[in-house]
């Protein structure tokens, strides 16, 4: 049997959002790669002009954060407002200082004219933190996390539609890697 496409031919819609695209606090993806804000190179918003108009050319339609393995020890809550808590990435084995996060991947978002796409921590996190990171990015004002984004400058919700439970959490290299009647357990949670 031969196959014959036809490539001028479409049959279908194709969504851009399957050319998505993935950023992780892995080598200098992050720090020294797209934020910067002690480089010549950067913005007022420390991420580096020259990355950015190079990712602008791409024209991503949406891009997933923050990991990859990473996201399975990462609390966003302590990347958030004026008072962050460096931590120790368990995956990668460095010390990650917390200036990149929520407030910093939306920026960088809306300057790259993408949809954002959050990984929530379904390895060492709760379906409570997952919670509670919606309603930073989506509530208006109700609710103690919305409160805390207006305090953080943002007054108008961050507008997040896409987010996944995870990354790769039935892998044994994975924190917090789980068999398939605990990570049930927690999708139900969660949802």
């Amino acid at each position: 049997m031969i196959l014959h496409g036809n490539v001028k031919h479409e049959i279908g819609h194709r969504s851009p959002m399957l050319y998505g695209h993935f950023i992780e606090h892995f080598h200098r993806q992050i720090y020294g790669g797209i934020y910067d804000p002690a480089s010549p190179f950067s913005d007022e918003d420390g991420f580096r002009t020259d990355v950015l108009d190079a990712l602008r050319k791409i024209k991503i339609p949406v891009l997933r954060w923050p990991g990859g393995c990473f996201v399975s020890s990462y609390h966003w809550k302590e990347a958030v407002g004026a008072k962050r808590t460096p931590f120790f990435d368990k995956s990668w084995r460095v010390e990650d200082p917390n200036t990149f996060g929520t407030d910093e991947y939306i920026k960088l978002c809306r300057k790259l004219h993408c949809e954002p796409y959050i990984c929530t921590n379904a390895g060492t996190g709760t379906a409570e933190e997952m919670s509670d990171w919606v309603e930073y990015c989506n509530l208006a004002a109700e609710g103690k996390y919305a409160k805390w984004r207006i305090e953080n400058g943002f007054s108008d919700p961050h507008q997040v539609k896409y987010w996944s439970i995870g990354n790769e959490n039935y892998g044994f290299w994975e924190i917090g890697a789980k068999d398939s009647e605990e990570w049930s357990r927690l999708v139900k949670e969660s949802a």
